[in-house]
């Protein structure tokens, strides 16, 4: 892909970096691992299934907690601050798109916020849901006489999940196929066009990043299954 490019009324761009590399990495595990457990969700909890279902959960969390981490310590495009925008700014987005320079755009903010809340509440819920035969979550036993109702949630929520999901996709479609905007290249590359005289972001260490992400994981794995 070329380095340089030039938009619709002819200003002059470049290929700029405006994704870490922790933070696609991030995205494309979540991306998997939501798979696996969207997938085992759907067969019978027993054996490899079960473990799939289970380890993805906690995956899950793990990334989400490493995300709320970074989002708060990391890159510049990472943080919240940087794409979680006030009412006012999303107002201005929707009267002129182009007022947004780098990173996600206010709408794009708030749909990564609502993402990532869902997916990380579906998770936890499932550490205490149980279907009373072949499956319970590592900490079901603390459910008491909420069991039953979390299970339920749990099993809502799942499926209003994969229902966002599909929404997210058909809203990338569009980027692309209405807006000519692709979404998905910045993401897998890190890299997007942007103005020639336009700053790159800040980036943190990836090393600052894989501590945080052991970290986390280890925390996350000792208090949930060890």
């Amino acid at each position: 892909m070329n380095d340089s490019a030039e938009d619709a009324v002819g200003r002059s761009k470049k290929a700029l970096k405006i994704w870490d590399i922790p933070t696609q990495l991030f995205h494309w595990v979540l991306v998997v691992v939501f798979g696996m457990s969207a997938y085992s969700a759907f067969e019978p909890k027993f054996g490899f299934y079960a473990d799939m279902h289970l380890y993805s959960g906690v995956a899950i969390i793990a990334l989400i907690l490493w995300r709320i981490v970074w989002g708060i310590f990391g890159s510049e495009t990472a943080r919240f601050s940087s794409f979680v925008k006030t009412p006012v700014a999303v107002i201005k987005y929707l009267k002129n798109s182009s007022s947004h320079k780098i990173g996600h755009n206010p709408i794009g903010g708030y749909s990564v916020l609502l993402m990532l809340i869902l997916i990380l509440a579906q998770a936890l819920l499932g550490l205490f849901a149980t279907d009373g035969m072949l499956f319970s979550g590592p900490l079901s036993n603390e459910a008491g006489s909420y069991g039953d109702l979390i299970t339920e949630i749990h099993e809502i929520l799942g499926l209003t999940l994969l229902y966002i999901t599909g929404g997210h996709i058909l809203a990338v479609l569009f980027y692309l196929g209405i807006k000519k905007t692709n979404l998905i290249w910045p993401m897998l590359t890190g890299k997007a066009f942007s103005p020639t005289d336009m700053k790159a972001p800040y980036f943190r260490s990836s090393l600052l990043a894989l501590f945080f992400a052991v970290t986390i994981a280890a925390v996350t794995y000792w208090y949930i299954l060890g």
